[in-house]
């Protein structure tokens, strides 16, 4: 193999090389995979053929070879053979022999698809921020009148006649201090916990945990499960209970979604479409690699609102005060993770949890 040929073979972008006649005559690995179509399957195409008009890029190409410089657009939609969306970065550089004619074309171009769902999730995760208001300290002082008054409620239901009706208040105050304390222990659950041990945990037995309590609860009992998993990925560095509290929040979320007897598929994969350490929190660097875990269903998928998920106390559920996905998004990033959230082609929603695959390489 050439020096040339290994280059271009190793490049992280996908790369065509287009003739004087906008045909195809080469595309590299990274092009064949970020477009779902291979170079013998589309060698001699027309660069329209490719890429739909509405796109721009045969446009871009020809003006490439027509002016004889370089020309760049960003927000180019695509769909792959597969039918998935994508959203590429392109730019056209024209192909010039040593008398300065224009013999050609070289179109670079990345997915950008998955770095605009990880900035969203980094653009949440700054939202975040407001949850910091109740911080640790201020969340201790509640909890510790909580107790005093949820005591003073039971000695005085104690001193009251059985047939009394300030009984009824009584049971009201125990039961409202329980609510404001259960979404208080929910709140210091996002919040990293010196004491608690980190150690190396197989991320399919904390999934498989997940799945057979929400399997054996309510409606998910008639939910068609199905696991996808990459039995070669190693172990992560984390807490044990905070991830599986993550995945049965998530695993949760999509069997109220979905319709009964629909199906929620379960993936472990190694992330492709984006350089890995952008899919770790920013405040972290990590020497391993990254692990993706996504979570599939068959509901209406995210709300048009989307960029609000994630957002304490927002929800368009009927029940609920909208910490769910802000709590697993605090959980995740304290792993020095992130989380991002789509709607899938043809309908339901996917979540996309991004861990460090080994943390004790770590760098702070």
């Amino acid at each position: 193999m050439s020096l040339e040929s290994y280059l271009i073979d190793s490049l992280f972008e996908g790369l065509i090389i287009f003739d004087a006649r906008c045909r195809v005559k080469r595309i590299n690995p990274s092009g064949e995979r970020i477009l779902g179509k291979s170079e013998k399957s589309a060698r001699n195409y027309l660069v329209e053929d490719l890429f739909p008009k509405a796109s721009g890029v045969a446009d871009l190409v020809k003006s490439s070879l027509r002016e004889g410089r370089t020309m760049a657009r960003s927000g180019v939609e695509y769909t792959t053979a597969a039918g998935s969306p994508l959203t590429l970065f392109v730019s056209v550089s024209p192909l010039q022999k040593p008398d300065g004619t224009v013999d050609g074309a070289a179109l670079l171009f990345r997915d950008e698809t998955l770095l605009k769902e990880v900035d969203r999730s980094r653009r949440r995760a700054d939202q975040l921020s407001t949850v910091d208001v109740l911080n640790l300290g201020m969340a201790h002082e509640i909890k510790n009148p909580l107790g005093g008054i949820r005591g003073a409620a039971q000695l005085l239901d104690s001193d009251l006649d059985p047939g009394s009706p300030l009984r009824e208040y009584c049971d009201v105050i125990v039961r409202e201090v329980d609510r404001i304390n259960s979404l208080l222990e929910s709140l210091l659950a996002a919040y990293p916990r010196a004491e608690v041990p980190m150690e190396e945990i197989n991320i399919h037995e904390v999934l498989n945990e997940a799945h057979t309590l929400i399997s054996m609860s309510g409606k998910g009992r008639s939910m068609d499960f199905s696991r996808v998993y990459d039995p070669s990925l190693p172990q992560v560095w984390g807490e044990r209970n905070g991830l599986f509290q993550v995945f049965l929040n998530l695993f949760k979320n999509a069997v109220e979604a979905s319709p009964k007897g629909g199906k929620i598929i379960i993936r472990t994969l190694t992330p492709v479409g984006a350089p890995l350490s952008h899919l770790l929190a920013p405040e972290r660097k990590h020497r391993g690699g990254v692990l993706e875990v996504d979570v599939m269903d068959e509901g209406h998928g995210f709300d048009p609102v989307i960029t609000e998920f994630g957002t304490p106390f927002f929800t368009t559920k009927s029940k609920g005060v909208g910490l769910g996905l802000a709590i697993c998004e605090r959980i995740v990033r304290n792993h020095g993770g992130s989380l991002s959230l789509e709607n899938r082609e043809g309908g339901g929603a996917m979540v996309r949890v991004f861990l460090p695959m080994n943390g004790i390489g770590e760098e702070r």
